[in-house]
Parts: structure tokens; sequence; C-alpha cells
């Protein structure tokens, strides 16, 4: 009969089932005993004696069968078990390594450059990965506080991106010019210089960077775009992945190269600096784009807005000369570079 009480039916039932399983059991014992001595006393020659014999014998086989049977019984599970185990072994190791695999691709470089200051060398494995990258690749990007060797680069690739974005440091932005000059007192070249040097330095050289950019227009239009950076890093952007340099880390002190990790395009570090450099370009109206169509007069209009003071055809064919000199051991060691064997898989270190 059913519990008024809540919980009380399944509890009932439980012992009903346990009731009845006990029930049957010893119902079975009993029958199959009493049809055993049944049996048993069918034969009028069996004496006493040769019933406890026989009793004794088969409870000694039993005794041994189910030793037997506890043993084999025993070491299937102990087989199944194991098993059971290292099957779920294997798959927790297959689901760990993957989480590793896809933890790696997303935050971890594929690639570490060690920071140098050029000499005849300006880190040989960064730019034969960069160059093969850039021979492959439809878009480059820049980003950080000078951008010296880009025009460089991109003259002497053997082919040309499609889309050229640039960012970096107004050369009117005194304040700006001052914070990045500042880093730049502990390079080994800064060395016997005032920090008022090494700012006109770096002013003249950001200068020379708009005119070598310009001068790239033809490749296909070039798009600048001036920020107020921090020269906390800088990054060099293609298709297929992006080149972050640390200037303040540990190796990069007193290095005009800093270190640089190589991030593949499905990293979190690739998709986020994409979308927020492709952001900055859609928001920022302190751009400009310089196309086929320009001449040397929209640049000396342009440059006389951001310095605030005239430019003449004379500066520009100064500051063209002088970024050719300030390149040319560059643009010679990229040429010599470029019949070199090619990059094969990212996973080594030295770079620009």
């Amino acid at each position: 009969m059913a519990s008024d009480h809540p919980g009380a039916g399944p509890t009932s039932a439980g012992r009903l089932r346990r009731l009845l399983v006990r029930y049957s059991f010893f119902t079975a014992c009993g029958v199959g005993l009493l049809v055993s001595v049944i049996l048993v006393m069918q034969d009028d020659k069996l004496t006493a004696a040769d019933i406890y014999s026989s009793i004794g014998l088969n409870l000694f086989a039993s005794v041994v069968f189910a030793l037997m049977f506890a043993a084999l019984a025993n070491w299937i599970q102990d087989r199944h078990t194991q098993e059971t185990i290292a099957e779920s072994l294997a798959g927790v190791a297959e689901r760990i390594t993957q989480n590793m695999a896809r933890t790696n691709r997303l935050f971890l470089p594929s690639k570490h450059y060690d920071a140098l200051n050029p000499t005849d060398s300006f880190g040989d494995e960064y730019n034969e990965d960069l160059t093969v990258e850039l021979e492959e690749s439809g878009f480059f990007a820049f980003y950080g506080p000078s951008a010296r060797y880009v025009a460089a680069r991109l003259l002497v690739a053997h082919h040309h991106p499609q889309q050229i974005r640039i960012a970096m440091i107004n050369p009117g932005n005194r304040r700006a010019i001052s914070r990045r000059a500042w880093d730049r007192m502990s390079w080994p070249k800064s060395a016997g210089m005032t920090i008022e040097q090494v700012e006109q330095e770096l002013e003249d050289e950001l200068l020379m960077n708009l005119v070598s950019l310009f001068d790239c227009r033809r490749l296909c239009p070039v798009e600048v775009l001036y920020n107020d950076d921090t020269a906390v890093y800088r990054y060099v952007m293609l298709d297929e992945s992006v080149y972050v340099s640390w200037y303040h880390s540990a190796q990069s002190a007193h290095m005009e190269m800093p270190e640089t990790y190589r991030f593949g395009k499905d990293s979190f570090i690739y998709s986020t600096l994409r979308m927020d450099l492709m952001r900055k370009f859609e928001i920022s109206a302190h751009k400009v784009v310089f196309d086929a169509a320009d001449d040397d007069g929209v640049l000396i209009d342009h440059l006389a807005g951001l310095t605030g003071r005239p430019v003449t055809a004379d500066d520009l064919a100064r500051w063209r000369a002088e970024q050719r000199e300030d390149s040319a051991n560059f643009r010679a060691y990229l040429t010599a570079l470029h019949p070199k064997p090619v990059r094969a898989d990212p996973s080594g270190q030295n770079r620009s």
C-alpha cells in the first residue's frame, strides 16, 4: 500500500524488490537441495559413508572451481580496468594536446628574433622570413614611431603589395619626438650627442621617411596615419603574420633593432592588432593618402602643413638624398639577401 508521505513510495518498492530477490534465492536453493536429496535417495546401494564422501568431493571441487573462477574474474576485471583507464588517459591526452596546440597558435609566438645593433647584418633570419612573406602578401602595414627602412624594403621587393598602410609619429609632434629621442639616447650611435641633437635627427628622419613613402606611391596608394606613438613596441603586418618588436625588453636595451616575435594570422595578437589598425585608419582624421597622380607639389604642401614652416623643392631633394644615403647599406643588404634560400618553417631567432 502506497504511503501518504512524499518519498515513501520508492522506498517501499525497493524493500519489496529486495524481499522478492531474497525469497527467490532461498526458494531456488531449497528446491535444488530437495531435488538433489530425492535423487540421491533413489540409489539403494549408497551408504552414508558414500554420500558423505561424495559431498566432500563435491565441496572440494566447488572450492577449487570458486578459486579458479575468482582468479579468472579478477584477471579479466583488471584487464578491463586497465584498458578503460588507458582509453580514458589517451582521450584526455589527446584533448590536452589539441588544447595546447590551439592555445599555442592563439597566444604564443611562432618564432623569436634577437635584438641587435646593425653592422654588416640587419638580422638574417628576420629579414629572410619577412622578405619571403612580403613576396607573397597583398597587404603590408607598419606601426611604430619611425618607418625608417619601410620604403627601402618595399622598393627592393620583387613583388609589391596592393595595400600599404603606415602609422608613424607626426614630424610636427614635438612631445612624441622628445619621448622617442630620450629612448634613443641609450643607443651607441647617440653617444656624445645632446638630447636636442637626437630630437633634430629624429625629426629629419621622420621627414625623410615621408618623402621616401611618397616615392612608393606608384607601387600602390600609400596611406599614412599620424599617431601619438609611445614607442613601446612596433610591428610589421602581412597577410600571414605580424612581427612585433618590443623596444623595452631586457634584451632590447641599448639596441637599435629590438627583440621581435612572429605571430601567425590565427593568433590573438594578429587579430587584435589588425582590427585595431583598421579602425584607427577608419576613424582618424589625421592621415594622408599618396597615389600615382600626386606630384611633388602635393608633398610640399603636406609637409609644410605638418611642420608649420615653408618647405621647398630643394628641401625635398635634400631629404631624398639623405634618405638614399641612410638606407644604402640596408638596400644593399636586402638585395644580397634575395637570392638566399627562403624560410621553411618559422621557429628560430635573430632579426632586423
